[in-house]
């Protein structure tokens, strides 16, 4: 059966969306045939009660309260949960359905954190619902994780790595890493920072902002998802000397600024093309294969290491919650323990 022309169903407007007025309203798609598809269950259900309709009515009011990188988070899920529910009545929808939903996704491999993100989807758009009155409950409430999700670790990077990242602080991107490591910053918060928000009369550095891309490519600057994340970090005496003739080298207030191109006059904040492309260089010519956030971990090793308290390592890192550093803290504890009785049983063996 022929494919039927669905472009030619809508007017299209002058930045590529097509729309259609139906009973008093616009309907809006970039795609033709998912206009289509809004068409007949809009009219199937004007009143808007099916899942489609509310999860579009949940994206427009919470979209701007949430950031974009939370966003970009979401929305694999969103695309995917209204492809599936998007024609069925809200009410329709059982928690039964949700939990099978999970499952197939845990039987998939994927680890706690995306069912977890997938779960709070979900719940979000059913408590709109409940809000406007289109459902009476919300069917998440009584549905829990499956058990035995795997959990995706984040690890902290060898001390070998470690040593690699501070011999190559003057390689192209070099001094990136290492100020990671220095500091525990994370990387959108480093990418943000300006010139002006290093202090070195006092040796300090002001955290106020992160870098986000949207549509993964245009930089923007965001304030912090949380309270604590806005913070004073310390210089370290071993960052401070680098710091110091890396400031020298370069030009504009962008401390991470992009560098000059055919397509780019340089000096601005990095797009995550180039952040990107930089990252790979800067491994592939020293031979490491880690993360940012593999180093902000190193930091937190580095400071349960040297005896640093909690307290202090919770506000450096920027931690919302006291309990999310000690987790860190817990398991090296437990790391440093399995190898101080490893220790006791080789020399034991040798008695």
């Amino acid at each position: 059966m022929k494919k039927p022309n669905y472009a030619s169903m809508f007017t299209k407007r002058k930045d590529g969306t097509y729309q259609k007025y139906v009973n008093g309203k616009y309907l809006y798609s970039k795609d033709p045939e998912v206009l289509y598809q809004k068409w007949i269950d809009f009219t199937k259900n004007p009143t808007g009660k099916n899942f489609r309709f509310v999860a579009e009515k949940w994206s427009e009011e919470h979209r701007e309260q949430i950031s974009i990188r939370t966003w970009l988070n979401y929305k694999p899920h969103y695309e995917d949960i209204v492809d599936r529910f998007g024609s069925r009545q809200i009410d329709e929808i059982q928690a039964s359905e949700i939990q099978s939903d999970l499952l197939k996704y845990k039987a998939q491999g994927y680890s706690a954190t995306i069912l977890r993100t997938r779960k709070a989807l979900y719940s979000q758009i059913f408590d709109y619902a409940v809000v406007h009155d289109y459902i009476k409950y919300n069917p998440v409430g009584s549905i829990k994780l499956p058990k035995g999700l795997p959990k995706s670790k984040r690890t902290a990077p060898t001390d070998e790595e470690i040593r690699t990242v501070m011999a190559n602080i003057n390689r192209p991107f070099g001094f990136f890493p290492f100020f990671l490591l220095c500091t525990g910053m994370r990387k959108a918060e480093a990418l943000a920072l300006l010139t002006s928000d290093i202090d070195l009369e006092h040796d300090t550095i002001q955290i106020s902002k992160a870098l986000v891309y949207i549509d993964n490519a245009n930089p923007s600057v965001k304030t912090p998802k949380t309270a604590s994340s806005v913070r004073t970090v310390p210089i370290l005496a071993i960052l401070k000397p680098h710091l110091i003739a890396y400031l020298e080298n370069i030009n504009g207030s962008v401390l991470f600024p992009a560098k000059k191109s055919n397509r780019n006059p340089g000096g601005g904040y990095m797009t995550e093309r180039a952040y990107d492309v930089a990252w790979a260089n800067y491994c592939k010519e020293t031979g490491l294969n880690i993360t940012a956030h593999q180093l902000r971990h190193g930091t937190a090793t580095l400071m349960f290491e040297a005896g640093v308290d909690v307290y202090t390592a919770q506000h450096i890192l920027g931690h919302a919650n006291i309990n999310t550093t000690m987790a860190i803290y817990t398991e090296l504890r437990e790391k440093q323990k399995a190898l101080s009785i490893e220790k006791l049983n080789s020399y034991m063996a040798k008695i």
